[in-house]
């Protein structure tokens, strides 16, 4: 965003976004606000379609940009983030590679999860894994210390919300702390933290961190993605592979391809498998980088500032908050 010489800056911002000009908006946490060059960019997507396979060299473009953004975003290491089509792909892609062992199987998550994280984990029982589900005190807000009650020796992965969507949240670098000490991974679901909450996935130490766009990114529906501490995804092999992830990306033009043997491409990005989804990596440029021009501790002070004169306001009125 460039400030005007003059006037209030996050009002040339919020000019970025037609919607506000037909109503307040309250639903970042479900659909984020598209601004205006987002439809710009999906015009340039239905021109690209029309050149049919003369695309793929701007789509691949395209990709390297977007990974690079959303590595920006999160304070990633170079080729430490697969795009996927859904959080819950990207996680279902991780899960899938890591074993549980008959002395180390259980899978801790939180009751406050997102529910399509909690099918998800619950259907690792299958596998061989252990669900622990620690509970809410007020069915509202997760407390760290429960879940550190539950990691011990036993627990292979810790898969945490950082944000609930009900209030708050979630101290993960004590968790992150914890399970490393007795040998397990960590997965943070940042879904609701990406765009608005600072994230450094290298100072968290997480092992693993799932989001997507089209939240606090302002992006379409239909991209998320997924960081892979670089140490640990060298040592998992995908269990669910595809030719993008393959090391030789354009190996399909050789027929012997098909019947050698998977060889994982280095990085996160061997837990992606077809054609990446276009569209919504097109949809996704405007509003990465409208966030990292204006930076997530800005707009994360913003949000704390707007929330607090709504609350005021809310309780001036006799509302109950």
């Amino acid at each position: 965003m460039s400030e005007p010489g003059c006037g209030d800056p996050w009002m040339a911002l919020r000019a970025s976004f037609p919607i506000f000009e037909q109503r307040v908006y309250l639903a970042s946490q479900c659909l984020g606000p598209w601004p205006r060059q987002a439809h710009r960019d999906l015009e340039q997507y239905r021109s690209s379609r029309q050149l049919h396979n003369r695309a793929l060299d701007a789509w691949f473009e395209r990709i390297d940009l977007t990974t690079k953004q959303i590595e920006h975003l999160i304070a990633a290491p170079r080729g430490s983030v697969a795009l996927r089509e859904s959080a819950t792909g990207a996680h279902a892609a991780l899960l899938a590679a890591i074993e549980p062992s008959s002395a180390r199987n259980r899978l801790v998550v939180t009751e406050l999860d997102f529910h399509s994280t909690l099918h998800l984990c619950s259907a690792q029982t299958r596998r061989g894994f252990e669900l622990v589900v620690v509970p809410s005190r007020d069915h509202s807000r997760i407390v760290a210390e429960d879940v550190l009650a539950q990691i011990d020796e036993r627990t292979a992965v810790v898969s945490v919300a950082m944000v609930s969507r009900y209030s708050a949240l979630l101290d993960v670098s004590a968790l992150v702390a914890r399970a490393h000490e007795v040998g397990a991974l960590v997965i943070v679901d940042a879904y609701q933290a990406a765009g608005i909450v600072p994230l450094d996935v290298v100072e968290l130490g997480v092992d693993a961190l799932v989001a997507g766009n089209h939240k606090w990114l302002s992006g379409d529906t239909g991209l998320a993605f997924l960081y892979v501490e670089p140490a640990l995804v060298e040592r998992l092999q995908p269990m669910y592979p595809g030719w993008f992830g393959h090391q030789d990306i354009d190996g399909f033009v050789h027929a012997h391809t098909f019947v050698d043997a998977y060889r994982p491409v280095t990085g996160a990005r061997r837990f992606q498998q077809g054609t990446p989804p276009m569209q919504p990596i097109y949809g996704a440029r405007a509003g990465l980088e409208l966030v990292l021009e204006v930076g997530v501790a800005r707009l994360r002070a913003r949000n704390l500032e707007l929330t607090a004169q709504l609350w005021q306001g809310a309780s001036e009125l006799g509302l109950r908050c």
